[in-house]
């Protein structure tokens, strides 16, 4: 399945790459936490081409509570427990770094941080409007029981922002970006994706139809994002380094 959606975007950047071929200088800013590719309408375009969350009576949700249950059992292993609090607490750039085998960060690789965390914004801005538009209630909620978070971490979230889950559309996006700059590591990358969307289920944080819905949207965001000439000439740079540190 995830070699599956690496090799269908393959094929969409394959189809586009060709567009932009020339090479030019984008706008290096400093600071990155507004950078975007993609317009708030196409942002919105992707989250409303989401299916609604599904509704009590429905096979999926029958499906999302066995996988609320499953991972209510799963968390009551020590070993899982602690590897999901592990993962809650480290930054999604260091666990996908370790997959790399090279430290992603805005010091030790600019460019490929760059167009990772662009793309993030893009992603995580339709995300949450996703959440805010469907006022999905989150499952620990739902079932009135306490859920596995981490120190500090999640008594401050709103309660009813649980479709799409924003940690799976982030963990698929990184997936996506760095696949394509390395795709000797790119079926690695996708189950690094679906391990941090997993764990989401497992804290009880998310519905599985939520993580689900967060890899959807990822996939859709990326897909718009590879066709900018911004993404292109991003990337140029991003695997020119890539290159250049191997």
């Amino acid at each position: 399945m995830m070699k599956k959606i690496f090799l269908l975007m393959f094929a969409i950047m394959m189809v586009t790459l060709g567009v932009f071929a020339q090479k030019s200088e984008s706008e290096e800013g400093g600071d990155l936490s507004h950078n975007r590719f993609l317009s708030d309408k196409v942002c919105l375009e992707c989250v409303f081409s989401l299916p609604q969350p599904p509704s009590e009576t429905s096979e999926i949700f029958a499906n999302d509570v066995k996988y609320y249950k499953w991972g209510k059992e799963e968390r009551e292993k020590k070993n899982i427990r602690e590897e999901a609090l592990r993962e809650d607490e480290t930054s999604v750039f260091a666990l996908f770094s370790s997959v790399l085998g090279m430290k992603v960060s805005k010091k030790n690789t600019p460019e490929i941080y760059k167009l990772a965390k662009t793309a993030i914004n893009d992603a995580l801005f339709a995300a949450h409007k996703g959440q805010e538009h469907f006022k999905r209630t989150k499952p620990y909620v739902y079932f009135h029981e306490e859920s596995l978070k981490s120190e500090g971490g999640d008594d401050v979230e709103d309660k009813e922002n649980s479709y799409p889950s924003g940690h799976s559309t982030r963990g698929w996006i990184l997936a996506l970006v760095l696949g394509y700059i390395a795709p000797e590591h790119s079926e690695a990358l996708m189950k690094c994706a679906e391990q941090y969307a997993t764990y989401r289920v497992i804290m009880g944080r998310h519905w599985k139809s939520d993580v689900d819905a967060g890899r959807t949207l990822a996939i859709t965001i990326f897909s718009k994002e590879v066709i900018t000439p911004e993404y292109q000439q991003q990337l140029l740079k991003a695997k020119a380094e890539y290159k250049s540190m191997r």
